[in-house]
Protein backbone atom coordinates (compact mmCIF):
# COMPACT_ATOMS: atom_id res chain seq x y z
CA UNK A 1 0.00 0.00 0.00
CA UNK A 2 1.28 3.46 -1.05
CA UNK A 3 2.23 5.89 2.11
CA UNK A 4 0.71 9.28 1.88
CA UNK A 5 2.61 12.72 0.96
CA UNK A 6 4.79 13.56 4.03
CA UNK A 7 2.80 17.31 3.52
CA UNK A 8 -0.28 15.41 4.17
CA UNK A 9 0.57 14.02 7.42
CA UNK A 10 1.80 17.29 8.50
CA UNK A 11 -1.56 18.80 7.29
CA UNK A 12 -3.74 16.63 9.55
CA UNK A 13 -1.83 17.51 12.98
CA UNK A 14 -2.21 20.75 11.96
CA UNK A 15 -6.15 20.09 11.85
CA UNK A 16 -5.81 18.35 15.15
CA UNK A 17 -3.98 20.57 16.82
CA UNK A 18 -6.19 22.98 15.71
CA UNK A 19 -9.41 22.22 16.31
CA UNK A 20 -9.77 19.63 18.95
CA UNK A 21 -9.50 22.44 20.89
CA UNK A 22 -11.41 24.64 19.74
CA UNK A 23 -13.93 21.73 19.87
CA UNK A 24 -13.39 21.44 24.03
CA UNK A 25 -13.65 24.88 24.41
CA UNK A 26 -16.89 25.28 22.43
CA UNK A 27 -18.09 22.43 24.80
CA UNK A 28 -16.59 23.79 27.97
CA UNK A 29 -18.63 27.08 27.15
CA UNK A 30 -21.55 25.26 26.64
CA UNK A 31 -21.53 23.57 30.32
CA UNK A 32 -20.92 26.82 31.44
CA UNK A 33 -23.76 28.65 29.91
CA UNK A 34 -26.09 25.46 30.97
CA UNK A 35 -24.80 25.57 34.38
CA UNK A 36 -26.00 29.69 34.34
CA UNK A 37 -29.15 29.14 32.66
CA UNK A 38 -29.85 26.53 35.31
CA UNK A 39 -28.45 28.92 38.30
CA UNK A 40 -30.84 31.46 36.63
CA UNK A 41 -33.71 29.43 36.44
CA UNK A 42 -33.58 28.18 40.12
CA UNK A 43 -33.12 31.61 41.25
CA UNK A 44 -36.25 32.38 39.65
CA UNK A 45 -38.11 29.63 41.15
CA UNK A 46 -36.92 31.10 44.77
CA UNK A 47 -38.21 34.07 44.17
CA UNK A 48 -41.49 32.46 42.73
CA UNK A 49 -41.95 30.85 45.39
CA UNK A 50 -41.40 33.29 47.78
CA UNK A 51 -42.98 36.13 46.26
CA UNK A 52 -45.94 34.80 43.94
CA UNK A 53 -46.87 31.89 45.74
CA UNK A 54 -48.81 34.26 48.94
CA UNK A 55 -50.16 36.39 45.96
CA UNK A 56 -52.12 32.98 44.24
CA UNK A 57 -52.46 31.70 47.99
CA UNK A 58 -54.44 34.57 49.01
CA UNK A 59 -56.45 35.27 45.33
CA UNK A 60 -57.30 31.68 45.72
CA UNK A 61 -58.75 32.20 49.34
CA UNK A 62 -60.61 35.42 48.25
CA UNK A 63 -62.15 32.96 45.76
CA UNK A 64 -62.93 30.64 48.26
CA UNK A 65 -64.55 33.07 50.76
CA UNK A 66 -66.51 34.47 48.05
CA UNK A 67 -67.87 30.57 47.48
CA UNK A 68 -68.66 29.94 50.93
CA UNK A 69 -70.06 33.39 51.87
CA UNK A 70 -73.54 33.25 49.28
CA UNK A 71 -76.53 34.94 50.79
CA UNK A 72 -78.46 33.16 53.12
CA UNK A 73 -81.56 34.30 54.68
CA UNK A 74 -82.54 32.88 58.33
CA UNK A 75 -86.12 32.58 58.21
CA UNK A 76 -87.04 30.50 61.54
CA UNK A 77 -86.11 34.05 63.44
CA UNK A 78 -86.16 36.09 60.43
CA UNK A 79 -82.89 37.84 60.75
CA UNK A 80 -81.70 38.26 57.32
CA UNK A 81 -78.39 38.13 56.47
CA UNK A 82 -76.49 38.84 53.47
CA UNK A 83 -73.20 36.24 53.86
CA UNK A 84 -70.15 36.16 55.90
CA UNK A 85 -67.57 38.95 56.15
CA UNK A 86 -64.06 38.00 55.36
CA UNK A 87 -62.86 38.95 58.32
CA UNK A 88 -65.12 36.89 60.63
CA UNK A 89 -64.07 33.46 57.94
CA UNK A 90 -62.70 30.51 59.33
CA UNK A 91 -64.75 27.83 57.35
CA UNK A 92 -68.12 25.86 58.21
CA UNK A 93 -69.54 26.65 61.45
CA UNK A 94 -69.46 24.16 64.22
CA UNK A 95 -73.19 22.05 64.66
CA UNK A 96 -71.93 18.90 67.11
CA UNK A 97 -71.80 20.17 70.40
CA UNK A 98 -73.18 20.03 73.60
CA UNK A 99 -73.61 22.24 76.12
CA UNK A 100 -72.97 21.41 80.18
CA UNK A 101 -75.98 23.44 81.42
CA UNK A 102 -74.38 24.92 85.30
CA UNK A 103 -77.53 25.85 87.25
CA UNK A 104 -77.78 29.35 87.97
CA UNK A 105 -74.42 30.69 85.77
CA UNK A 106 -76.33 32.48 82.96
CA UNK A 107 -77.01 28.94 81.62
CA UNK A 108 -80.71 29.32 80.36
CA UNK A 109 -79.59 32.85 78.45
CA UNK A 110 -76.75 30.58 76.93
CA UNK A 111 -79.30 27.65 76.03
CA UNK A 112 -81.69 30.30 74.38
CA UNK A 113 -78.46 31.25 72.02
CA UNK A 114 -77.41 27.58 71.20
CA UNK A 115 -81.24 26.56 70.92
CA UNK A 116 -82.00 29.02 68.37
CA UNK A 117 -78.66 27.84 66.20
CA UNK A 118 -79.70 24.23 66.28
CA UNK A 119 -83.14 25.53 65.28
CA UNK A 120 -82.19 27.18 62.25
CA UNK A 121 -79.20 24.19 61.62
CA UNK A 122 -82.19 21.73 61.81
CA UNK A 123 -79.69 19.73 64.26
CA UNK A 124 -80.90 16.69 65.94
CA UNK A 125 -81.41 17.06 69.93
CA UNK A 126 -81.35 14.52 72.62
CA UNK A 127 -84.42 15.29 73.82
CA UNK A 128 -85.72 13.76 77.25
CA UNK A 129 -87.71 11.03 77.12
CA UNK A 130 -90.32 10.55 79.19
CA UNK A 131 -93.64 8.85 79.44
CA UNK A 132 -95.34 11.67 78.80
CA UNK A 133 -92.97 12.59 75.87
CA UNK A 134 -92.32 15.95 77.15
CA UNK A 135 -89.73 17.38 80.31
CA UNK A 136 -88.87 20.55 81.83
CA UNK A 137 -85.03 20.92 81.18
CA UNK A 138 -83.41 18.15 82.65
CA UNK A 139 -81.93 14.81 80.88
CA UNK A 140 -79.97 13.01 83.20
CA UNK A 141 -79.00 14.98 85.79
CA UNK A 142 -78.06 13.93 88.96
CA UNK A 143 -77.09 10.87 87.24
CA UNK A 144 -73.49 10.65 86.11
CA UNK A 145 -74.37 8.25 83.45
CA UNK A 146 -76.36 8.89 79.93
CA UNK A 147 -77.29 6.44 77.68
CA UNK A 148 -79.09 6.97 73.93
CA UNK A 149 -82.01 5.36 75.49
CA UNK A 150 -81.95 8.64 77.77
CA UNK A 151 -83.13 10.37 74.45
CA UNK A 152 -86.83 10.71 72.63
CA UNK A 153 -86.98 8.68 69.58
CA UNK A 154 -83.81 7.41 70.16
CA UNK A 155 -84.61 4.17 67.74
CA UNK A 156 -85.21 6.16 65.13
CA UNK A 157 -82.90 9.47 65.60
CA UNK A 158 -79.85 7.33 67.75
CA UNK A 159 -77.17 7.68 65.01
CA UNK A 160 -77.74 11.38 64.50
CA UNK A 161 -77.49 13.13 67.51
CA UNK A 162 -75.47 16.34 67.59
CA UNK A 163 -76.91 18.29 70.28
CA UNK A 164 -77.64 18.24 74.09
CA UNK A 165 -78.83 21.33 75.89
CA UNK A 166 -81.19 19.61 78.94
CA UNK A 167 -79.03 19.70 82.28
CA UNK A 168 -76.70 16.56 82.29
CA UNK A 169 -73.81 15.67 84.22
CA UNK A 170 -70.36 15.69 81.88
CA UNK A 171 -68.96 12.54 81.32
CA UNK A 172 -67.31 12.31 78.40
CA UNK A 173 -66.80 8.49 77.78
CA UNK A 174 -70.77 8.06 78.39
CA UNK A 175 -71.58 11.24 75.82
CA UNK A 176 -69.39 10.03 73.41
CA UNK A 177 -71.72 7.11 72.78
CA UNK A 178 -74.51 8.88 72.40
CA UNK A 179 -72.92 12.01 70.06
CA UNK A 180 -72.05 11.87 66.41
CA UNK A 181 -68.33 11.50 66.21
CA UNK A 182 -65.94 15.00 66.38
CA UNK A 183 -68.78 16.57 68.77
CA UNK A 184 -67.18 19.90 70.50
CA UNK A 185 -68.06 20.03 74.75
CA UNK A 186 -68.79 23.28 76.02
CA UNK A 187 -69.25 24.75 79.69
CA UNK A 188 -69.89 27.82 81.88
CA UNK A 189 -68.50 28.72 85.43
CA UNK A 190 -69.66 31.61 87.11
CA UNK A 191 -67.77 32.62 90.26
CA UNK A 192 -68.22 30.58 93.02
CA UNK A 193 -69.69 32.85 96.09
CA UNK A 194 -72.04 35.01 93.71
CA UNK A 195 -73.32 31.33 92.24
CA UNK A 196 -73.72 30.21 96.31
CA UNK A 197 -76.31 33.02 96.42
CA UNK A 198 -77.97 32.81 93.71
CA UNK A 199 -78.42 29.02 94.34
CA UNK A 200 -78.79 29.31 97.70
CA UNK A 201 -81.78 31.73 97.35
CA UNK A 202 -83.33 29.87 94.38
CA UNK A 203 -83.88 26.85 95.85
CA UNK A 204 -85.91 26.04 98.77
CA UNK A 205 -84.51 23.22 100.29
CA UNK A 206 -81.64 25.54 101.53
CA UNK A 207 -83.71 27.66 104.09
CA UNK A 208 -86.73 24.87 104.60
CA UNK A 209 -84.37 24.61 108.38
CA UNK A 210 -84.47 28.11 108.95
CA UNK A 211 -86.95 30.55 110.27
CA UNK A 212 -87.93 32.52 107.07
CA UNK A 213 -87.83 35.55 108.79
CA UNK A 214 -83.90 35.07 109.71
CA UNK A 215 -81.94 38.76 108.05
CA UNK A 216 -79.19 36.33 106.54
CA UNK A 217 -79.96 32.86 105.77
CA UNK A 218 -77.15 32.16 103.59
CA UNK A 219 -75.07 33.69 106.47
CA UNK A 220 -76.48 31.27 109.02
CA UNK A 221 -75.77 28.66 106.93
CA UNK A 222 -72.43 29.37 106.90
CA UNK A 223 -72.13 28.88 110.13
CA UNK A 224 -71.95 25.67 110.58
CA UNK A 225 -72.43 24.40 106.68
CA UNK A 226 -71.84 20.22 107.78
CA UNK A 227 -74.83 20.35 109.92
CA UNK A 228 -77.17 21.81 107.43
CA UNK A 229 -75.51 19.77 104.87
CA UNK A 230 -76.85 16.50 106.58
CA UNK A 231 -80.15 17.75 107.24
CA UNK A 232 -80.27 18.43 103.14
CA UNK A 233 -78.91 15.00 102.54
CA UNK A 234 -81.43 13.41 105.14
CA UNK A 235 -84.42 14.66 102.56
CA UNK A 236 -82.35 12.76 99.38
CA UNK A 237 -81.50 15.79 97.61
CA UNK A 238 -77.41 16.71 96.85
CA UNK A 239 -76.19 19.57 98.71
CA UNK A 240 -74.32 22.95 98.30
CA UNK A 241 -70.37 21.21 98.33
CA UNK A 242 -68.66 21.88 95.15
CA UNK A 243 -71.94 21.55 93.48
CA UNK A 244 -70.49 23.29 89.73
CA UNK A 245 -67.30 21.06 90.11
CA UNK A 246 -69.91 18.43 90.12
CA UNK A 247 -71.84 19.08 87.17
CA UNK A 248 -68.58 20.08 85.57
CA UNK A 249 -67.31 16.22 85.87
CA UNK A 250 -65.00 16.44 88.62
CA UNK A 251 -64.98 12.90 89.94
CA UNK A 252 -67.90 13.09 92.39
CA UNK A 253 -66.04 10.39 94.94
CA UNK A 254 -63.37 13.41 94.89
CA UNK A 255 -65.79 16.06 95.90
CA UNK A 256 -64.57 16.72 99.80
CA UNK A 257 -60.97 16.35 98.98
CA UNK A 258 -58.78 19.25 100.21
CA UNK A 259 -55.41 17.62 98.38
CA UNK A 260 -55.26 20.30 95.94
CA UNK A 261 -52.29 18.11 93.39
CA UNK A 262 -55.30 15.86 93.37
CA UNK A 263 -57.92 19.10 92.77
CA UNK A 264 -55.72 20.01 89.80
CA UNK A 265 -54.90 17.02 88.23
CA UNK A 266 -58.43 16.11 87.98
CA UNK A 267 -59.36 19.57 86.60
CA UNK A 268 -56.17 19.89 84.28
CA UNK A 269 -57.84 16.55 82.38
CA UNK A 270 -61.34 18.11 82.27
CA UNK A 271 -60.09 20.98 80.09
CA UNK A 272 -58.42 18.23 77.81
CA UNK A 273 -62.20 17.67 77.02
CA UNK A 274 -63.66 21.01 76.90
CA UNK A 275 -63.51 23.10 73.65
CA UNK A 276 -64.24 26.14 75.61
CA UNK A 277 -65.78 27.19 78.75
CA UNK A 278 -67.87 30.34 78.71
CA UNK A 279 -67.08 32.69 82.18
CA UNK A 280 -70.14 34.37 83.67
CA UNK A 281 -68.70 37.39 84.37
CA UNK A 282 -67.22 37.73 81.02
CA UNK A 283 -70.37 36.72 79.13
CA UNK A 284 -69.66 39.00 76.16
CA UNK A 285 -66.15 38.65 75.84
CA UNK A 286 -66.89 34.86 76.39
CA UNK A 287 -69.17 34.87 73.14
CA UNK A 288 -67.25 36.51 71.28
CA UNK A 289 -64.43 34.16 71.71
CA UNK A 290 -66.72 31.32 71.16
CA UNK A 291 -68.41 32.67 67.97
CA UNK A 292 -64.73 32.79 66.43
CA UNK A 293 -63.56 29.00 67.75
CA UNK A 294 -67.28 27.90 66.63
CA UNK A 295 -67.06 30.11 63.03
CA UNK A 296 -70.24 31.07 64.01
CA UNK A 297 -71.80 34.82 62.77
CA UNK A 298 -72.33 37.27 64.93
CA UNK A 299 -76.44 37.08 64.19
CA UNK A 300 -76.01 33.94 65.99
CA UNK A 301 -74.79 35.16 69.67
CA UNK A 302 -77.60 37.76 69.52
CA UNK A 303 -79.21 37.46 72.78
CA UNK A 304 -81.82 38.95 75.11
CA UNK A 305 -80.91 41.32 78.20
CA UNK A 306 -83.24 40.26 80.20
CA UNK A 307 -81.73 37.88 82.99
CA UNK A 308 -84.12 34.67 82.90
CA UNK A 309 -85.10 33.62 86.65
CA UNK A 310 -83.64 37.20 87.99
CA UNK A 311 -84.03 37.19 92.00
CA UNK A 312 -84.95 40.28 93.68
CA UNK A 313 -84.63 39.22 97.74
CA UNK A 314 -82.58 41.86 99.36
CA UNK A 315 -80.79 39.53 102.05
CA UNK A 316 -78.84 38.41 98.92
CA UNK A 317 -76.37 41.01 98.67
CA UNK A 318 -76.17 41.05 102.91
CA UNK A 319 -72.11 40.93 103.26
CA UNK A 320 -70.69 37.63 105.21
CA UNK A 321 -68.30 37.49 107.73
CA UNK A 322 -64.53 36.61 107.56
CA UNK A 323 -65.39 32.85 109.17
CA UNK A 324 -68.44 32.63 106.77
CA UNK A 325 -66.12 33.21 103.93
CA UNK A 326 -63.83 31.26 105.34
CA UNK A 327 -66.37 28.09 105.66
CA UNK A 328 -67.67 28.95 102.35
CA UNK A 329 -64.10 28.64 100.31
CA UNK A 330 -63.37 25.24 103.17
CA UNK A 331 -66.11 23.82 101.23
CA UNK A 332 -66.14 25.17 98.32
CA UNK A 333 -62.69 24.63 97.79
CA UNK A 334 -62.76 22.62 94.11
CA UNK A 335 -65.28 25.37 92.70
CA UNK A 336 -62.53 27.96 93.43
CA UNK A 337 -59.53 26.44 92.16
CA UNK A 338 -61.90 25.21 89.15
CA UNK A 339 -62.79 28.90 88.55
CA UNK A 340 -59.29 29.84 88.86
CA UNK A 341 -58.29 27.80 86.58
CA UNK A 342 -60.57 27.84 83.53
CA UNK A 343 -60.75 32.14 84.31
CA UNK A 344 -57.00 31.84 83.51
CA UNK A 345 -57.33 29.87 80.53
CA UNK A 346 -60.06 32.22 79.00
CA UNK A 347 -57.89 35.08 79.80
CA UNK A 348 -54.86 32.96 78.16
CA UNK A 349 -57.44 32.90 74.86
CA UNK A 350 -58.29 37.16 75.27
CA UNK A 351 -54.28 37.50 75.23
CA UNK A 352 -54.46 35.09 71.57
CA UNK A 353 -57.18 37.06 70.29
CA UNK A 354 -56.35 40.58 71.01
CA UNK A 355 -54.20 41.10 68.19
CA UNK A 356 -56.97 39.90 66.05
CA UNK A 357 -59.98 43.05 66.95
CA UNK A 358 -60.67 40.95 69.70
CA UNK A 359 -61.77 44.20 72.10
CA UNK A 360 -63.02 46.19 69.38
CA UNK A 361 -65.37 43.03 68.38
CA UNK A 362 -66.46 42.91 71.98
CA UNK A 363 -67.35 46.57 71.81
CA UNK A 364 -69.35 46.66 68.63
CA UNK A 365 -71.00 43.24 70.18
CA UNK A 366 -72.56 45.52 73.23
CA UNK A 367 -73.44 48.49 71.18
CA UNK A 368 -75.55 45.72 69.12
CA UNK A 369 -77.16 43.75 71.52
CA UNK A 370 -77.60 47.46 72.92
CA UNK A 371 -79.91 48.58 69.59
CA UNK A 372 -81.46 45.25 69.46
CA UNK A 373 -82.92 44.91 73.06
CA UNK A 374 -83.97 48.44 72.60
CA UNK A 375 -86.25 48.03 69.60
CA UNK A 376 -87.22 44.81 70.87
CA UNK A 377 -88.23 46.41 74.33
CA UNK A 378 -90.22 48.84 72.46
CA UNK A 379 -93.62 48.33 70.20
CA UNK A 380 -92.59 46.97 67.19
CA UNK A 381 -95.20 48.31 64.34
CA UNK A 382 -92.39 50.63 63.03
CA UNK A 383 -90.38 49.44 60.18
CA UNK A 384 -87.93 46.34 60.86
CA UNK A 385 -84.14 47.58 62.62
CA UNK A 386 -81.69 47.62 60.36
CA UNK A 387 -78.41 46.65 60.84
CA UNK A 388 -75.73 47.89 58.45
CA UNK A 389 -72.27 46.00 57.45
CA UNK A 390 -69.59 45.94 60.16
CA UNK A 391 -66.39 44.13 60.19
CA UNK A 392 -67.98 40.92 61.13
CA UNK A 393 -71.21 40.66 59.55
CA UNK A 394 -72.82 42.01 56.28
CA UNK A 395 -76.39 43.95 56.08
CA UNK A 396 -79.21 42.17 57.84
CA UNK A 397 -82.52 43.82 60.06
CA UNK A 398 -84.12 42.70 62.59
CA UNK A 399 -87.92 42.43 62.99
CA UNK A 400 -90.73 41.00 65.78
CA UNK A 401 -90.71 37.65 64.89
CA UNK A 402 -86.27 37.77 65.62
CA UNK A 403 -87.95 39.33 69.17
CA UNK A 404 -90.11 36.74 69.75
CA UNK A 405 -87.13 34.59 69.49
CA UNK A 406 -84.95 36.42 71.39
CA UNK A 407 -87.53 36.19 74.64
CA UNK A 408 -88.29 32.62 73.79
CA UNK A 409 -87.86 30.82 76.83
CA UNK A 410 -85.40 27.83 76.29
CA UNK A 411 -88.03 25.25 77.36
CA UNK A 412 -90.20 26.83 74.38
CA UNK A 413 -87.25 26.41 72.21
CA UNK A 414 -86.59 22.91 73.08
CA UNK A 415 -89.84 22.11 72.44
CA UNK A 416 -90.15 24.21 69.00
CA UNK A 417 -86.77 22.21 68.02
CA UNK A 418 -88.58 18.86 69.22
CA UNK A 419 -91.28 19.34 67.23
CA UNK A 420 -88.96 20.54 64.03
CA UNK A 421 -86.87 16.89 64.74
CA UNK A 422 -89.96 14.51 64.61
CA UNK A 423 -91.62 16.46 61.78
CA UNK A 424 -88.52 15.13 60.06
CA UNK A 425 -88.86 11.85 61.50
CA UNK A 426 -91.82 11.38 60.10
CA UNK A 427 -90.59 12.27 56.92
CA UNK A 428 -87.97 9.59 57.14
CA UNK A 429 -90.82 7.37 58.13
CA UNK A 430 -92.26 7.49 54.88
CA UNK A 431 -89.16 7.50 52.80
CA UNK A 432 -88.51 3.96 54.74
CA UNK A 433 -91.97 2.87 54.35
CA UNK A 434 -91.52 3.30 50.58
CA UNK A 435 -87.92 1.93 50.57
CA UNK A 436 -89.17 -1.23 52.38
CA UNK A 437 -92.49 -1.50 49.87
CA UNK A 438 -89.81 -1.37 47.44
CA UNK A 439 -87.87 -4.23 48.55
CA UNK A 440 -91.05 -6.45 49.38
CA UNK A 441 -92.25 -5.97 45.78
CA UNK A 442 -88.75 -6.70 44.05
CA UNK A 443 -88.37 -9.96 46.76
CA UNK A 444 -91.84 -10.75 45.49
CA UNK A 445 -91.63 -10.48 42.13
CA UNK A 446 -88.22 -12.53 42.44
CA UNK A 447 -90.38 -15.05 43.91
CA UNK A 448 -92.71 -15.70 41.38
CA UNK A 449 -90.46 -15.41 39.01
CA UNK A 450 -88.85 -18.53 40.69
CA UNK A 451 -91.96 -20.53 41.14
CA UNK A 452 -92.92 -19.63 37.65
CA UNK A 453 -89.33 -21.30 36.74
CA UNK A 454 -89.27 -24.35 39.17
CA UNK A 455 -93.79 -24.39 37.24
CA UNK A 456 -91.79 -25.00 33.57
CA UNK A 457 -89.07 -27.20 34.59
CA UNK A 458 -91.40 -29.46 36.98
CA UNK A 459 -92.08 -32.74 34.88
Amino acid sequence: MRNKPRWQKNFFCYLLQVLVPSVMEMAAVRRIKALRLAFLCLLFLVVYVNLAGPIWENLDLAMLISYKQQPRQNLSDAVHVLGRSEESYCGDPVTNFVFIKVHKTGSDSTAVVLLRFAYNHHMIMCYPRTFRGRHGLTLTYPSTEIYKANCSRWNVLGDHYNFIVHHTVFNKTAMDGVMVPGTKYIGILREPQSHSRSVFFYHDRFRIFMKEEHDNPLGEFLDTPEYYEYLIRRQGVLGARNFQAFVMGFPPHMLRTQDTEVMDKAIRQLNESYTFVIITEYYEESLVIFRRKFCWDMYDILHSAKKIHEQHDPRKSIPLTHAQLQNHHRINAIDYRMYDFFNMTFWENVREETGRGFWEEVAYLKELLERVNTYCSTEQNESPLAVPASKWHKPFFVDHTLCAGLGRSPRKWADKLFDQMTGRDKIWKKINVTENKSVDQSQSGNETSAAIEIGNNSP
